[in-house]
């Protein structure tokens, strides 16, 4: 956007006050001078000059831009219609350049139709000093037709006028849009298999009614005009009536399920009736759609008649069929219980096997090993005791020997302890008992054994670290008699929330599926093993096939 035009600028001419200076002092001008005073009167003028055509040329640029952006086009035309003068909106308007719409006839993008009377309504412009304007059709240079009102006043000299040019092809199409949409309303309302009536929110009386609503009502159209829903028998009285509009402004709709509606021949029916209010060209209308739901009522009551009896019929085969099921699931029960009860029996016998097997071993171990050394001992001391010791050095190994029985008596009295409850589990914790115990399982076995435990071990309760030795004992015990493994590993993490122990071989492997039930050799290991982590909450598990490494998993919550 331009400046606006600085203001006419005057020059002051000096040439003046000398001239008067001169004349009132009665001095006689010489020609030299007087030629100078008007060759600076001159240059004066031409100052003038050229600043006013500044100003003038501000101006015109002002003019041609507002005339050239205006929103509107702009046409100055001919008597014969023919365009003199167009603005850039205008050609933009009709798709046609500038330079290409001067000299031409402003009638020949007219439609074709509508000529003449583009005809008619240039002569009225130049017969008439008032403005006028006419709707015509124009067709652009791609062929679109778009709808244009021209209003046109003749200029003073008579021999041209100035048409401003309006594009209204969308107002003409939402005019036409509106005008098939009433009609499609119309045929609709006159249509419809609903009744609907039209009410004014301010009087609350029927200002149109469709043809299903008098045939519904048995009244005739004319007779439904004018009156109040409480009138035709659609509302019980007046108050509930004007409840039902100050429903309406507040939310807009109103529904009433079922109402009795009652025909001007007698005849009952209940309706379903939804009320809308809404803005009609500015204006508040109420529409009331009423629907005839006579025959629903009817086939819903049958329904639901049917459905209440199919209910009955259903829920007496479901509870006859919950005491089947209920049978069947005790007889289950009662059959699981009993093979339950037959595993813990036979469970029962094998532990106590196991444990008379484990105190024959502690027997034959205290009758072989303890009871030979202590026989021993006895027998050094019984010779000591007798003072047939020949000299002092024969002494002294007698006494050493028997140091050396007692050292190993109470040796094997240790390892006893150690497997029956090893005490450095309670003193030290479980990571200095298990790598205790690993000592002497690779000096026992030969098979080496790796151990990777978190230090937060020690920090859980005394049963968790229990049952997490017994396992790993339990384990590599399986390992030793049955793997045929030459490397073990045990892994103990410390987990945000469980315990998880790893323990892995590169045995051959079994087949698990029956195997931690199987009795054979007396075996009870995997049995025992899953026992004591579930008596915790924990799970185990065994990952194994022949030929394959075996995997034990266990898994305890934290806070067991």
């Amino acid at each position: 956007m331009k400046k606006n035009p600085p203001p006419v600028r005057r020059v002051r001419k000096p040439h003046t006050a000398v001239l008067e200076k001169g004349r009132a002092s009665q001095a006689p001008i010489s020609p030299e001078s007087e030629l100078d005073v008007h060759q600076i009167e001159l240059e004066i003028q031409n100052t003038e000059l050229r600043l006013a055509l500044d100003d003038a040329e501000v101006l015109l640029d002002k003019y041609t831009e507002l005339y050239d952006f205006a929103p509107v086009g702009y046409f100055t035309l001919a008597t014969d219609g023919t365009i003199r003068l167009a603005n850039l909106t205008g050609s933009a308007m009709l798709g046609i350049g500038r330079a290409n719409l001067i000299g031409r006839s402003f009638g020949m993008l007219v439609a074709h139709g509508q000529c003449a009377g583009f005809k008619a309504f240039l002569k009225q412009v130049f017969a008439a000093e008032t403005k006028q304007s006419g709707e015509f059709d124009l067709a652009d240079a791609n062929l679109a037709t778009r709808v244009v009102m021209i209003e046109a006043r003749r200029a003073p000299n008579g021999l041209e006028c100035s048409a401003m040019i309006l594009d209204i092809t969308a107002r003409r199409q939402a005019l036409e849009r509106m005008r098939v949409s009433e009609i499609r309303y119309r045929r609709l309302f006159e249509a419809a298999h609903d009744g609907v009536l039209l009410i004014d929110p301010d009087t609350r009386k029927i200002i149109d009614a469709n043809p299903f609503m008098t045939r519904l009502l048995g009244y005739p159209r004319d007779q439904l005009i004018g009156k109040e829903l409480f009138e035709i028998g659609l509302l019980k009285d007046e108050a509930t009536s004007r409840q039902m509009f100050r429903k309406l402004k507040r939310s807009h709709e109103v529904r009433y399920e079922d109402l009795p509606l009652e025909s001007q021949a007698g005849r009952r029916q209940e309706v379903e009736v939804v009320a809308n209010l809404y803005h009609e060209d500015g204006q508040p209308v109420i529409q009331c759609n009423i629907r005839d739901i006579t025959v629903r009522k009817l086939a819903e009551d049958m329904s639901l008649r049917n459905v209440k009896l199919n209910l009955e019929i259903a829920r007496r085969k479901v509870v006859e069929e919950d005491l089947r099921a209920n049978r069947r699931e005790q007889s289950r029960l009662l059959r699981q219980s009993r093979v339950q009860q037959k595993h813990l029996r036979d469970l029962s016998h094998a532990i106590l096997h196991a444990q008379e097997e484990e105190r024959k071993r502690i027997s034959r171990e205290l009758h072989d090993v303890i009871a030979q050394s202590l026989v021993g001992i006895n027998v050094h001391l019984a010779l000591l005791a007798q003072g047939n010791v020949a000299s002092p050095e024969t002494l002294r190994q007698q006494i050493s020997k028997t140091q050396r029985l007692v050292e190993k008596a109470v040796e094997i009295v240790h390892v006893f302890a150690r497997e029956l409850r090893p005490t450095m589990l309670d003193d030290l914790g479980l990571i200095p008992a298990l790598q205790a115990y690993l000592k002497q399982f690779m000096e026992d076995t030969g098979i080496r054994v790796g151990l990777k435990a978190s230090a937060k071990i020690d920090q859980s309760a005394t049963r968790v670290r229990t049952v997490l030795y017994r396992i790993a004992q339990e384990a590599l015990t399986n390992v030793a008699r049955h793997a045929k493994a030459s490397r073990a590993e045990v892994r103990i993490e410390c987990l945000e929330d469980v315990i998880h122990m790893t323990i892995q071989d590169d045995g051959q492997g079994f087949q698990v599926s029956g195997k931690a039930g199987s009795k054979k050799k007396n075996r009870l290991g995997l049995i025992g093993m899953k026992e004591r982590a579930e008596m915790i909450g924990g799970t185990f598990q065994v990952d194994s096939a022949p030929g394959g490494p075996t995997v034990i998993q266990v898994e305890i919550p934290s806070v067991s």
